[in-house]
């Protein structure tokens, strides 16, 4: 990345190790052991899991923390997103629309208990309660999920708004969002894809994620069909 090698993540106490090589991966954990032993840190390996991320799995392979075995997965939850070894960014969506709908089912008890029928009010809780449940990250899946994994979260809006009008699966989309003066989700979530890419633009040149964002444009800009974002 720009001759940048970045080899971990560091956040609060979460640690991610990114090597291109099982034996630069086994090295940087060896180095990490021995780290962790000269300052008496211990490492939970029962939570610690390792992720291939490739076109097609591969033969298993072993990665070993001073002697047990690390667990090898096809997933991982990292920073809420559910990063998949060669589904990309479609296992995200599907967890994260679980996650919605739960929001959008504790928001009609509560609008239920609360005796709140009045379609502005619960749009606007919907806004506030539902969609930033439905945006997490949207900077992130937006550009690599495609129009189908953008519909499939869309779902949970037009859910919603259904529930409100009483109407059934069958009634045109368009008229129902035009009934509340509303948009789809799409547009917010493009509108907050494009200010977080027009800051890393106009952001430090010499920061990580100018870097990253840098080489995502490059790599975009060459065709591959085994490009994977």
């Amino acid at each position: 990345m720009a001759n940048i090698v970045v080899k971990l993540l560091l956040y609060a106490d979460d640690l991610a190790l990114m090597l291109e090589t099982p034996q630069g991966l086994q090295k940087q954990i060896d180095a990490l052991s021995k780290f962790c032993v000269e300052r008496q840190l211990v490492i939970n390996v029962s939570k610690t899991k390792v992720v291939v991320f490739e076109k097609c799995r591969s033969v298993a392979l072993e990665f070993t923390y001073i002697g047990p075995t690390i667990e090898r997965v096809q997933s991982f939850r990292y920073m809420g997103l559910e990063l998949h070894s060669t589904r990309g960014m479609a296992v995200a969506i599907d967890k994260l629309t679980v996650v919605r709908k739960k929001a959008l089912f504790a928001l009609r008890r509560r609008c239920n208990d609360l005796s709140i029928i009045d379609p502005e009010v619960m749009c606007q809780l919907f806004d506030s309660l539902v969609r930033r449940v439905l945006s997490y990250a949207c900077e992130v899946w937006t550009v690599c999920t495609g129009a189908k994994g953008l519909q499939q979260v869309e779902q949970v809006h037009k859910m919603f708004l259904r529930g409100i009008l009483g109407v059934n699966k069958t009634t045109n989309t368009f008229a129902m969002l035009g009934e509340f003066g509303r948009y789809p989700l799409e547009y917010f979530w493009w509108q907050q894809t494009l200010k977080y890419y027009d800051t890393l633009w106009e952001s430090t040149p010499n920061r990580l994620l100018c870097y990253a964002y840098q080489t995502q444009l490059q790599m975009l800009s060459v065709p591959n069909d085994n490009q994977q974002c």
